[in-house]
């Protein structure tokens, strides 16, 4: 029965995460890291300029997720959109196999790790999209998580496979930041335990000139820094847990802060390796919710091990031992209805939404009844768009038509060029000017935004296109024709 039980403990698990990631709608970052991809593949090169936009741009522009373009590219042309969707599932399963294995390692209850291992797949489940950049740092963490515990085995070989995969690691997200961060505060760690510690500090040290195996040299440095330094206060994953926080996010930060409670009040904390890579990426995860992700998964991997051990954990199991059949029948019948909840969002169907289903729907749509409209009339010019979509439009349309702004943000665009383009959108005091300021041939704008009233009364500007979702607005000497309409407009094609 014990076998039996633990099976159903690891199934209902995985269904869990299955059912909390199943949604494949496409990223919106994904589009401008296929046409980057793209173009890579196209010239032989990655450039150091950016070719999209006609706006003001960085001289240097470092795309530090351009490794990440180039496999979704390839598995699309590949294999399709399935192709996408297998690299996302390999990302997130891959993942929770690694802290699985971890905090198994570490001596913890299969019954401790399912445990922790919900209250992570909560914390984490907003980070896995369809593909996320970030999804590769995820998986790579993981994979670093296992190689402290090596080190403080005593075994150094971890070593090698830290240096060989590092520079991946800069090619594909900068999230190798994050990794860099970790290895301090693993090595911080050590020396205050008084462990081996020394070796640390040089591999540390050492990966600075190893990051400059990308692209760009020493300029990726460059970028890092002024890109962590950046404040963003208009974007919302980058916010304060606690003013842009789902609530189910916030409660499963409290839990585990409780969990985290307990293991120190027994004292555990002095036999807990990894409690300043707990605590760090803890608070990381409060100041931004980007970070949230890498914090469940140091949960994921080390808190199970000490649950094991303080009483809860031993009450834990003795309450699994003497009603296991019980729970052996409400694990198998809840990873059947959170796999029957899965597959209602149709997995294997890459969604590029158009609308919005019910008016509080509040996840993300793109334009594509307009840039079907632009592509029918064989559009080449310049479009005034938004953050969130000038990317859809770019892949889509470019590099014939040029964006004034996209998701890539402090990657391509001067700091200042965000608020810039909020103020346009909101139709603030000097909106106006803008329009003159950029030059450009169309505006593209979501009809509930407030500068699509203000643009109709604008003299030389008339509106060519609308559905329910999006409006379009051409100068006056663009010839295109006019197709106004409420109706919603058809669902995406990926790619």
């Amino acid at each position: 029965m014990h076998r039996t039980a633990k099976w159903l403990l690891i199934s209902f698990l995985l269904a869990f995460l299955f059912s909390r990631t199943a949604s494949a709608g496409v990223d919106l970052d994904l589009w401008h890291e296929l046409a980057l991809a793209k173009e890579v593949l196209l010239t032989g090169h990655v450039p150091w300029e950016d070719h999209f936009a006609y706006t003001p741009k960085l001289d240097i522009v470092v795309h530090h997720e351009w490794g990440a373009g180039v496999i979704a590219l390839l598995m699309t042309k590949a294999f399709g959109p399935g192709g996408l969707l297998v690299v996302k599932f390999s990302l997130i399963f891959g993942l929770a196999g690694v802290c699985w294995n971890t905090s198994r390692r570490r001596g913890a209850s299969a019954l401790a790790t399912g445990l922790v291992a919900g209250l992570a797949i909560v914390l984490g489940d907003y980070s896995f999209a369809t593909v996320r950049a970030q999804m590769y740092s995820y998986l790579l963490t993981g994979f670093l998580l296992w190689g402290f515990d090596r080190d403080r085995a005593g075994d150094r070989r971890w070593l090698v496979g830290l240096f060989l995969l590092f520079p991946l690691w800069v090619n594909l997200h900068g999230g190798c930041l994050v990794g860099a961060g970790l290895l301090g505060a693993h090595w911080l760690e050590q020396l205050l335990r008084r462990q081996p510690h020394r070796h640390l500090l040089i591999a540390g040290l050492s990966l600075i000139p190893l990051a400059i195996l990308n692209p760009w040299g020493w300029h990726y440095h460059a970028y890092l820094a002024r890109a962590i330094a950046m404040p963003r206060p208009r974007i919302a994953e980058w916010a304060p847990l606690w003013t842009e926080g789902e609530v189910h996010h916030l409660l499963a930060f409290v839990v585990s802060v409780g969990l985290l409670w307990l293991v120190l009040r027994d004292g555990r904390w002095r036999q807990m390796p990894g409690i300043l890579l707990l605590v760090a990426t803890g608070l990381a995860g409060v100041k931004s919710n980007r970070f949230l992700a890498f914090y469940a998964i140091v949960y994921a991997s080390y808190l199970p091990g000490l649950l094991s051990h303080i009483e809860l954990g031993k009450d834990l199991r003795r309450w699994w031992w003497k009603y296991q059949r019980a729970f052996c029948g409400v694990l198998a019948i809840g990873a059947l209805l959170l796999l029957g909840k899965g597959l209602l969002s149709e997995p294997w169907r890459l969604r590029v939404p158009s609308h919005l289903e019910t008016p509080d729907a509040n996840h993300l749509i793109y334009p594509v009844g307009a840039v079907n409209y632009l592509s029918a009339q064989q559009f080449r010019g310049n479009v005034f768009v938004p953050y969130d979509w000038g990317s859809y439009v770019m892949w889509k349309l470019g590099p014939e038509v040029q964006i004034s702004f996209d998701s890539r943000y402090e990657v391509a665009y001067p700091a200042w060029r965000l608020e810039e383009d909020y103020l346009f959108f909101e139709a603030r005091d000097g909106w106006e000017p803008i329009l003159t300021k950029y030059p450009t041939d169309l505006v593209l704008v979501p009809v509930r935004m407030a500068v699509t009233k203000k643009l109709a009364a604008v003299a030389g500007w008339q509106p060519v296109y609308r559905d329910s979702q999006f409006a379009m607005f051409s100068r006056d000497g663009i010839n295109l024709p006019v197709i106004i309409s409420d109706d919603d407009p058809p669902e995406g094609q990926y790619p």
